[in-house]
């Protein structure tokens, strides 16, 4: 910390805190150097259907949409995720049922804004929902 910070016991604090705020010198490192050289990123964790998420359908706000409890000790917790209906392109297990899936199925899937979520390859066939 800086010598031009000095705390005195009948100080008032919050003038002290203001000071010490403005006497804080920062000196960023550059972000090559937080990462050991020849060392890449480690990519986001998938799920890749071996582990067996705990997996709630809390609401069906719409036919098309399905709001879903998601936990799960590799990919995350998705506390309030949307799912939408689509067609399945590739065979699968229900994570809700575990009734195999086929391509073509009509299945909720995780939505995705931007970066796709952890669970982003599971699914629960549509047919299985009984709202």
């Amino acid at each position: 910390m800086s010598e031009r910070v000095r705390i005195e016991p009948t100080a008032d604090v919050w003038p002290c805190t203001v000071d010490a705020i403005r006497n804080f010198e920062v000196r960023p490192e550059p972000v090559e150097s937080l990462r050991p050289a020849g060392r890449r990123a480690r990519a986001a964790a998938r799920w890749d259907g071996q582990s067996q998420p705990t997996v709630r359908v809390l609401d069906k706000p719409t036919p098309q949409t399905l709001t879903v409890s998601w936990c799960d000790a590799r990919t995350g917790h998705y506390g309030y995720q949307t799912w939408r209906v689509n067609i399945a392109r590739r065979a699968g297990v229900c994570v809700l049922t575990g009734r195999p899936i086929e391509a073509g199925d009509m299945v909720y899937c995780p939505r995705a804004n931007g970066t796709p979520p952890g669970n982003a390859g599971a699914m629960i066939v549509a047919s299985g929902i009984g709202w």
